[in-house]
């Protein structure tokens, strides 16, 4: 078999990173709204539990995200400065 070349590697590695950030931020943010209707009874307790929901599920897919391209040999993000 012929080896993919880096531009189709790299087209794949999009398309899986757009799929799981969605499909997280969906998913996310139902747990969240689901969460925020059985738990808080304002409407403000709600969009912050939906809010929390999503940015959680974005912050796991940007880190999972960021493996796959680290497999490409994209650097890694500097340390956080103490």
């Amino acid at each position: 078999t012929m080896a993919r070349p880096p531009e189709l590697s790299m087209d794949a590695k999009w398309e899986a990173a757009i799929d799981l950030t969605l499909r997280r931020l969906v998913y996310g943010s139902l747990a969240g709204g689901a969460a925020g209707l059985v738990l808080f009874r304002g409407g403000g307790a709600r969009a912050s539990s939906l809010a929390f929901g999503a940015g959680a599920a974005l912050g796991s897919a940007y880190t999972d995200c960021s493996r796959q391209f680290e497999s490409l040999g994209f650097p890694k993000l500097p340390p956080a400065l103490k």
